[in-house]
């Protein structure tokens, strides 16, 4: 996914380095349009605003809640010449943000922040939204559900005799070199680039095996900075593995559900 392009012009944001919606990429999409108001049309994506920079307006990226920062360790982990690190990762302070922020208003703070899914707004600062023109209900981006890398990953995962060329076809549009053959191990990394913030990672790690995702997901504890000061995020191995990955189900749908449902192991 390309990021967007800055132009001079007041009301004018150019997207021509942007796929585009229904693009040949996509096999399955929701749809949103930004023609959301507050008089009963409601089409907008609202919860792109959840991932937008926290009050900060910076053409071509529009503000939001300040949801999921990108972990450093993550940023640092792509390939040299992986295209999609900047396709997916806002980096605040390279790209000159970082001193447009109120750093004591922000939670869990890194200095990166998701590109893919973000609101924008125009070079004058104000949002890039149709209908009211409200930045929280009317961002137009649609939510990827299937792509069709992920179609071809999964087939080259699943043993395909084209395994090596459907792998090549993902990871040299990237800008990465060809390879002659390729492990489930790369098939396992190359899907957390291609995949990046697309809500698949943590899936993909279960389905190695409690143990390893368990591993995993404590490996990116990190410091970040939360109203300013240090706040320091780590990961319960053993809750996660007691749990099996599965969240809490709601005391209230069990109380509803008169005991029929079961709360799940852990919690």
């Amino acid at each position: 996914m390309a990021s967007y392009v800055p132009v001079k012009a007041s009301n004018t944001l150019d997207k021509s380095g942007y796929a585009g919606k229904g693009n040949k990429e996509v096999v399955f999409a929701q749809k949103f349009n930004s023609t959301s108001d507050y008089n009963g049309m409601s089409d907008g994506n609202r919860w792109l605003v959840m991932m937008g920079m926290r009050g900060c307006n910076f053409s071509p990226y529009g503000k939001g809640w300040g949801a999921c920062t990108v972990n450093p360790q993550f940023v640092s982990s792509y390939p040299a010449n992986d295209k999609r690190r900047t396709a997916s990762v806002i980096d605040l302070v390279g790209e000159g943000i970082e001193s447009s922020f109120n750093i004591t208003d922000q939670k869990e703070y890194t200095g990166f922040t998701v590109k893919k899914y973000t609101p924008t707004c125009l070079p004058d600062g104000t949002s890039d939204t149709g209908g009211s023109k409200d930045f929280q209900i009317s961002q137009d981006q649609d939510y990827i559900l299937i792509r069709y890398s992920d179609v071809l990953l999964m087939a080259a995962e699943l043993g395909s005799p084209n395994a090596v060329s459907y792998f090549n076809k993902v990871h040299q549009r990237a800008g990465l070199p060809a390879v002659t053959s390729v492990s489930l191990s790369d098939i396992q990394t190359e899907r957390k680039f291609e995949f990046a913030f697309e809500g698949i990672r943590y899936w993909d790690l279960l389905r190695t095996g409690i143990d390893n995702a368990a591993n995993a997901i404590a490996a990116t504890a990190q410091t970040v900075k939360s109203g300013g000061v240090d706040d320091h995020i780590t990961y319960d191995v053993a809750k996660i593995k007691t749990t099996r990955g599965f969240m809490q189900i709601p005391n209230t749908q069990i109380t509803l559900s008169n005991g029929t449902l079961k709360q799940n192991p852990g919690w």
